[in-house]
């Protein structure tokens, strides 16, 4: 039985694609056949959920078109598969600016143990980012190189960026990693410009660098010496096929005062963007800061809280931390009032919440009397295809998200088949009246509900 699922996932291969085969379906595990009952196992919840949403549909089908039997399905997460134990590192010395010992591999002091891949929480505004940056720690230099990954403050990118240093770190010791701000590795290249060292300063990044993490390169926009010196550096590593990872405030194209041959490196592989957290986003992250601290808060308060704190992560979870700590001050219970007392009550909505592209999938899927699976799976039947395309239509135009994002919502489609499906509606629809009124009365349907947020308590 092993040997027919790999024949149905590598059966999907030609019409998925290597690198979602490679992201998606690989890391899926048959564990035990009881039966017409599959055991599988994932190495996260994240990729098990995933795999349920956007693939186990279209592998039910592969197998029973190689077998002519309908099978049930159970996935269990074994972290243990994908994710082996990070040890906590003992941090070395700081290191001089340019160190005597890059050639022995060690954990950059530089990054922090409370940031790992397993106390990252996963939402809709940050899974692109999350998923890839996972990607690249599992097999750096081979996918998603460079990775881009870009978004306002508090809201993630060094939290990934030292998770996947931790990663690469615990599970390939071998590799030289080199962590850096964009800021440090400006003055670290103007001190050894300063101190005639500059051949160790290019032999530490250009030679002895197996992984390269980047935080805020914004920073370097404008310094023409040193983003020269950066296009270099990731040249050589590029070439060699050493993983690269750059975060910023911004995407690259907006990034003023940067080089343009260095915008089209940067853009180069994948540019992942992390928003604002949603709702259900901001209560997990509460749950699992009050978990990790140990604070006793209801849920009604954990929700209460969410809706008053909307900014950021490091916001969110400092708030979290006032209130617990005004209240071992009192010694009273954390209760909606009390919250309230100390933070204010929630601001009021002045917008609308923002759609997003899970919103449009339903709301498709429910107009043309499909299944949302239907929309993410492989199907070319004209009665998916157009529903399919006007979706991927919708989400650009009424989510802002970049192609390869609503690519991967829609199952990991390509970039380019996001493109060509925005085109043709568009195109289709200057002629074509009843598909034209069809996109209106759907968008309409988008921008004026509100009522799409799911339950946060059950």
């Amino acid at each position: 039985m092993a040997d027919i699922w790999s024949d149905a996932l590598q059966g999907l291969q030609p019409r998925l694609g290597a690198q979602t085969y490679d992201l998606w379906l690989r890391p899926i595990a048959l564990r035990q056949v009881a039966g017409t009952r599959l055991h599988l196992t994932a190495p996260n919840r994240f990729m098990k959920e995933w795999f349920e949403n956007h693939y186990l549909g279209a592998v039910l089908d592969e197998l029973k078109a190689r077998t002519a039997q309908s099978y049930d399905v159970e996935i269990e997460v074994d972290a243990s598969e994908t994710r082996p134990a990070e040890p906590t590192p003992t941090k070395p010395a700081a290191p001089a600016i340019l160190p005597s010992r890059s050639l022995e591999p060690q954990l950059p002091p530089q990054l922090s143990g409370r940031y790992r891949f397993q106390n990252f929480i996963q939402g809709a505004a940050n899974e692109l980012a999350a998923s890839a940056a996972w990607a690249a720690a599992q097999e750096p230099g081979t996918r998603f190189n460079p990775l881009f990954i870009y978004g306002g403050v508090g809201l993630g990118k060094t939290h990934l960026l030292h998770a996947i240093g931790h990663h690469i770190h615990a599970t390939r010791p071998d590799q030289r990693i080199v962590y850096q701000s964009a800021e440090r590795f400006m003055n670290e290249f103007i001190a050894a410009v300063r101190q005639n060292q500059f051949d160790a300063f290019r032999t530490r990044y250009r030679e002895h660098c197996d992984v390269l993490l980047i935080d805020d390169i914004q920073f370097i926009a404008g310094r023409d010496r040193t983003m020269d010196e950066f296009f270099h550096v990731f040249n050589a590593l590029y070439e060699a096929e050493k993983q690269i990872v750059v975060t910023s405030d911004r995407m690259p194209s907006e990034m003023q005062g940067m080089e343009d041959r260095l915008i089209s490196r940067l853009n180069w592989g994948l540019v992942a963007d992390v928003k604002l957290p949603d709702l259900e986003t901001r209560v997990a992250i509460l749950r699992q800061k009050a978990e990790v601290d140990r604070i006793q808060i209801d849920d009604d308060v954990t929700l209460h809280l969410a809706n008053i704190v909307r900014s950021n992560v490091r916001e969110l979870e400092g708030s979290l931390v006032r209130v617990s700590t005004f209240a071992a001050l009192r010694r009273v219970p954390i209760s909606l009032d009390f919250v309230t007392e100390v933070l204010g009550a929630p601001a009021p909505t002045a917008q609308p919440p923002p759609i997003s592209i899970e919103s449009v999938q339903k709301v498709v899927a429910g107009h043309f009397s499909v299944r949302v699976a239907d929309l993410k799976g492989p199907r070319r039947h004209q009665g998916i295809s157009r529903p399919r395309m006007i979706a991927m239509y919708l989400s650009r135009q009424l989510t802002g998200a970049s192609f390869p994002e609503i690519g991967l919502r829609f199952g990991g489609k390509d970039h380019s088949t996001v493109i060509n499906a925005c085109k043709r509606i568009a195109s289709i629809a200057t002629d074509d009246g009843e598909l034209r009124a069809t996109v209106d009365t759907l968008r309409r349907q988008l921008t004026t509900d509100t009522t799409h947020a799911p339950s946060l308590l059950s």
